[in-house]
């Protein structure tokens, strides 16, 4: 669809959307995990009433899950954050996740999931962690670990988000997928309010760079590469009482320094503030994030990378979801998001690396067939600090098991 017609059609969907209907098929994020808390609730109330001779038992105890997701990109985006004009079209079979969880007992559970990647050319753990549970307020967890951090990072299944892509400024300031080695607390401390607080291994920022941020400083569990010497906390509190409703914040404070003699203490301290609201088909959510960056002096003399000791971003969406119009099992969601996130705020010492201010506007639809299977497409406008613009087109296929 060209730039013009997507345009036009846009308001005239959105002028649409001030009739009211009844509520879609589709579930919001926060009922997708109180329905998921649900069926593991069913399944430890199953194992009690179960006799220990009981031929399928075993398989109560085993569940199995998981998320992919087909991309069509053009053009593709180069090592810089940026749409290349002369990279080609391509097809990706982006990420294909096998995720399961057992039930030692009905307090003690472990949860795991494999990303294979790319067409399966790189594989990842997603995370793998044991849980017990004291009672609804308390629990314990422990192993690789997703970061509590912004809305998307721990739930990030592409049906949970409208656009093709991730939304950038949760790529590039947050480095989502973000996982870490580590364990805390969780639970629900009051009616509608959840919190997480871990103790974790802290990035390595001898792989931040000037464009990318701190997304190459997440160290793979892996004992050849890994390195630990520096740890940190991260929490978060998330508030969803209200119908429709929900607001959060997070905190992450860790050494990045990692015992390197050149970079020594580089304590990064990030936070971010997100909110959603959904009400009569509308869906509006916004994110700001921040983050600093200690010793960047050091670290950019050490990697030979100019590293920001500040960077923020942030993001605003609003979708509607056109289901309400028909009272349809189906949906059709259009949505725009504006996006603003900068790399290289504040470079001591140092003139600034051109490209790191960067402005996206994506503008799309999501087909749901069905709450856990998406059709994606959009159009991303991007621009630089530079003045550079660029357009990148994008189609998806998604599903969640």
């Amino acid at each position: 669809m060209s730039r013009l017609t997507f345009g036009t059609l846009f308001p005239l969907l959105l002028l649409l959307a001030w009739i009211p209907r009844p509520a879609s098929a589709e579930g919001t994020v926060e009922e997708r995990l109180e329905r998921a808390e649900e069926e593991i609730k069913e399944l430890k109330q199953d194992l009690k009433q179960k006799t220990p001779d009981e031929s399928d038992t075993q398989e109560s105890k085993l569940s199995f899950h998981g998320y992919g997701e087909l991309h069509y990109n053009r053009p593709r985006i180069e090592a810089s954050g940026f749409p290349a004009h002369d990279l080609s079209p391509t097809f990706d079979f982006h990420r294909l996740v096998l995720g399961w969880s057992y039930l030692f007992t009905d307090r003690l559970s472990l949860h795991a999931e494999i990303d294979f990647e790319h067409a399966a050319q790189e594989i990842e753990l997603e995370f793998a962690y044991l849980e017990y549970a004291f009672n609804d307020g308390v629990h314990v967890r422990g192993g690789a670990v997703l970061m509590p951090v912004g809305p998307l990072n721990e739930y990030h299944e592409p049906t949970h988000f409208y656009s093709v892509e991730r939304p950038y400024v949760q790529r590039f300031i947050i480095p989502t997928s973000w996982q870490a080695g580590g364990g805390g607390l969780l639970g629900e401390a009051a009616p509608g309010l959840r919190y997480r607080i871990y103790v974790v291994q802290g990035l390595n920022a001898q792989n931040f760079t000037a464009l990318e941020g701190m997304k190459g400083g997440q160290d793979p569990l892996f004992e050849d590469t890994n390195t630990a010497f520096d740890f940190g906390g991260v929490g978060r509190l998330e508030y969803t009482g209200l119908p429709g409703f929900a607001v959060g914040a997070s905190l992450y404070s860790a050494d990045a320094g990692q015992d390197d003699p050149v970079i020594g203490t580089a304590q990064v301290t990030l936070w971010d503030v997100d909110v959603r609201y959904r009400v009569l088909g509308f869906d509006l959510s916004g994110l700001y994030v921040r983050t600093h960056i200690g010793g960047a002096d050091r670290i950019s003399a050490a990697t030979g990378e100019t590293i920001s000791s500040r960077q923020y971003g942030w993001y605003l969406e609003g979708a509607y979801h056109l289901s309400q119009l028909i009272d349809a099992e189906w949906d059709l969601v259009p949505f725009v998001r504006f996006e603003m996130l900068d790399t290289q705020a504040d470079v001591p010492t140092l003139l600034p690396m051109p490209g790191g201010e960067r402005q996206i506007v994506v503008t799309g639809l999501a087909f749901f067939p069905h709450p856990d299977v998406a059709v994606k497409a959009d159009l991303e406008r991007w621009r630089d600090d530079t003045g550079e613009a660029a357009y990148r087109y994008n189609f998806g296929l998604a599903f969640e098991y």
